[in-house]
């Protein structure tokens, strides 16, 4: 269980490695600038393509949408595709069509309407989007989650808690760019320290995805009568709380489950469920990542030349039972004295 100096130092190559492929792997941007006459007064509307609303990131990054908006007297609107990729195409040929200022893009993949990006471009509609996976034509900027260095950390954390050697279950869905980078990370780690796949769980694109994660994972430690499975790793919050009960209701609290991302619900979690032991995140800058959508906005629409294909990312943070902050408050890595309100 001990890992020695070297261990660690080869697993922080991986990570820097792992960074620097998050942001070669997002495509090529487009060549070129943006730029559109001045909105002067007219009144700004903004139209939101969300995968999912009722998920707690998304109210997390909706809400800090809406102070944004609300401080520069903006109209928004969240339009949410209840995890159905169909919807996509449609949500955004209507916002294009009723002339949406502006369009926010909420972990929906780029790749399921293309021909509605490079058409908003085409019209002046600056697309934005908050962990899409590649790039397509016509995204003028995207804050990126640091997918392969999540993984990496929280595979790695895992290795920590367990001997090598010993089986993992993994659940991600493989419809999701990040979630495939993250695993991709994670079978690196996990390789590398001479651990083996007992299954890898891939939610099927239909049904409550937390409640389809609890219900296969404990259908797999069913089947695992030998009790070989030591360790889970999921890909995302919405999976782990899942599968951390699922554990604990089958009477297998030696299970160490590891997840990525980390709202609220969450870190209440990590404190209160046994077998729930780590969460790989960036969600504690939600309010710097919205802000900055907004504030390339406040550019294009005074007129001024934008560059396209703008990326960046925040720093991830490895949420542990050891180390978590205050109740209340999520990681803040300039202390928690005056630290403005997390939305719930």
């Amino acid at each position: 269980m001990v890992i020695g100096i070297a261990k660690r130092t080869r697993t922080a190559l991986i990570i820097l490695v792992a960074l620097a492929f998050v942001v070669t792997t997002l495509g090529e941007a487009q060549a070129g600038t943006f730029q559109i006459p001045p909105k002067g007064d007219k009144k700004i509307k903004i139209g939101v393509l969300d995968l999912i609303t009722s998920i707690e990131v998304s109210a997390l990054a909706n809400n800090w949408y809406r102070k944004w908006a609300k401080e520069r007297g903006w109209d928004l609107q969240v339009f949410d595709m209840g995890f159905d990729y169909a919807k996509s195409q449609t949500i955004m040929d209507n916002m294009i069509t009723a002339g949406y200022d502006g369009i926010f893009v909420n972990w929906v993949d780029f790749k399921y309407y293309p021909q509605q990006v490079m058409k908003a471009y085409q019209k002046g509609i600056p697309v934005q989007g908050i962990a899409c996976g590649n790039n397509v034509p016509g995204v003028i900027s995207q804050g990126i989650s640091p997918d392969m260095a999540d993984g990496s950390l929280s595979a790695l954390y895992l290795t920590t808690k367990l001997r090598e050697g010993d089986k993992i279950l993994a659940f991600f869905d493989p419809r999701v760019s990040d979630n495939v980078f993250r695993w991709a990370a994670a079978k690196v780690v996990l390789d590398m320290y001479k651990f083996k796949i007992y299954q890898e769980l891939n939610y099927p694109g239909s049904g409550d995805p937390s409640q389809v994660c609890y219900d296969m994972v404990k259908n797999a430690l069913l089947g695992d009568t030998k009790k070989e499975i030591k360790g889970i790793w999921t890909s995302w919050e919405g999976y782990g709380i899942p599968a951390a009960r699922a554990a604990v209701d089958m009477g297998r609290k030696e299970i160490v489950v590891v997840t990525n991302d980390a709202t609220s619900n969450t870190l209440k979690a990590l404190r209160e469920i046994p077998t729930l032991y780590a969460s790989a995140d960036q969600d504690y800058d939600a309010a710097n990542w919205t802000l900055h959508l907004f504030k390339n906005l406040d550019t294009i629409f005074a007129g001024k030349p934008f560059k396209d294909g703008d990326i960046w990312f925040s720093n991830p943070y490895l949420y542990t039972k050891d180390n978590l902050p205050p109740l209340g408050y999520y990681y803040n890595p300039m202390g928690y004295k005056g630290r403005p309100p997390d939305f719930k």
